[in-house]
């Protein structure tokens, strides 16, 4: 292929080598700082060798920094790694040279504070240990806890000689607070001593770390004794009112789960129909049983005592009253004004009376009264029987009295002639 342009290799090899020596001037200008930085690294061994175990606790360094002036704000714990290889370890204490290195091109060198690490290497041990199941909470109420099973019910702990034998039982928890259907699942173990002390910091490793557990749960059948409470339908006849109904008994057992029974306070009767009754009536009834329950004692009937009472009833007649004890010498001037005579009574047999206003006796007295207009109480001296007198309106009424005409003096018959005898 032809360039339409000449390529001049000497120049190009020369604009190459200058731009390659201009950055390393330019590098060798740049001010280069050695700093010990301001955070940790912990220190990783690697390469252990097999069948032993570093039971040291794992430590850090600070590494000392050789980087241009900008660099030193950039880098953090992330941009370095700190190790010792140990490869060729034995058991027992080791002193073993720590290796920095850094992911930050523009760090020149990285060093550790300190050049080496002594560590101690202890051969793995194995110990067997049982599994037990720590079950936490309370089961809902009405429930029954079976139980508890693991698989395996012992696993194997792995770690250093002289800290292995600290396991004394590998714990799983189960929460069943509250839980209402059986547990079966894997959980993961924990590792303790024989006082309870949690073994999670000594680096000990289980095998299987997740064993299976499962725990029964069932529903408990319960009982409850609650309240009958009377299905009535209907109306009693006119003029009656249905008093409190009596149960014999009054209150039954229910059989069933706790969540069936929590909301049960009562049991209904069958239906009771009470139309048009106007006495005691006792009738023999089964009981309805909510949803999901039933009765311990199966078909159980109770006894309803109904009873009723005649209502009582006001009624109202106008009447007129009448004047006693009226001297001779005076008159009524006017008709008195009627009455209002309120009587009550049983509903029934007030519906079945007629009143009319000659069943009553309605009466002021005016004894002692000469012509005049006065306010005399009205008494109410007769009632239908039965009947219980509520009120009279108006109290009173006024009452006219006029002088009586005189009364008129006879004018005795003129005598009877005596015949006279013929001559």
């Amino acid at each position: 292929m032809r360039f339409p342009f000449t390529i001049d290799f000497s120049r190009a090899l020369f604009a190459l080598g200058l731009a390659v020596l201009l950055y390393f001037v330019a590098l060798s200008e740049t001010p280069f700082d050695q700093r010990q930085t301001g955070f940790s690294v912990p220190v990783q061994v690697v390469n252990v060798p097999p069948g032993l175990v570093v039971t040291t606790p794992t430590q850090s360094v600070r590494p000392w920094v050789t980087a241009p002036l900008n660099v030193f704000n950039r880098l953090g714990p992330a941009n370095f790694t700190a190790q010792v290889d140990a490869t060729g370890a034995t058991a027992g204490d080791t002193l073993l040279p720590i290796a920095t290195t850094t992911t930050d091109p523009e760090v020149r060198s990285v060093q550790p504070d300190e050049a080496s690490l002594l560590l101690h290497f202890e051969e793995v041990r194995e110990q067997v240990v049982p599994v037990r199941v720590n079950l936490q909470g309370q089961v809902a109420q009405g429930y029954a806890l079976g139980d508890a099973s693991v698989d395996p019910p012992r696993i194997t702990v792995t770690g250093a000689a002289s800290l292995v034998g600290r396991a004394s039982e590998a714990v799983v928890d189960v929460n069943i607070d509250h839980v209402t259907v059986s547990v079966n699942g894997a959980f993961t173990l924990r590792l303790l001593d024989d006082r309870g002390n949690d073994l999670k910091d000594l680096n000990l490793r289980a095998a299987p770390q997740s064993v299976t557990v499962q725990v029964p749960i069932t529903q408990q059948t319960l009982y409850k004794e609650v309240g009958i409470r009377p299905n009535i339908q209907g109306q009693p006849a006119p003029g009656y009112a249905l008093d409190p109904v009596e149960l014999n008994p009054s209150t039954t057992t229910l059989v069933g789960d706790s969540a069936s029974l929590e909301a049960v306070n009562l049991v209904d009767t069958a239906p009771v129909d009470i139309s048009g009754i106007s006495s005691t009536v006792v009738r023999t009834v089964a009981l309805a049983p909510p949803q999901r329950t039933l009765l311990l004692q199966d078909g159980q009937t109770v006894s309803v005592t109904l009873r009723v009472t005649p209502l009582q009833m006001n009624q109202s007649v106008r009447v007129p009253p009448s004047v006693i004890n009226l001297s001779g010498s005076v008159q009524l001037g006017r008709p008195l004004d009627l009455v209002a005579v309120t009587i009550s009574g049983p509903a029934p047999a007030l519906q079945n009376l007629t009143l009319n206003p000659g069943d009553f006796k309605v009466v002021v007295d005016a004894s002692g009264k000469g012509p005049g207009t006065y306010s005399l109480d009205v008494k109410v001296q007769q009632l239908p029987t039965g009947l219980v007198l509520q009120d009279v309106n108006p109290k009173q009424v006024q009452v006219q009295l006029a002088q009586a005409p005189p009364t008129p003096t006879p004018v005795p018959p003129p005598p009877t002639p005596t015949p006279t005898a013929p001559a």
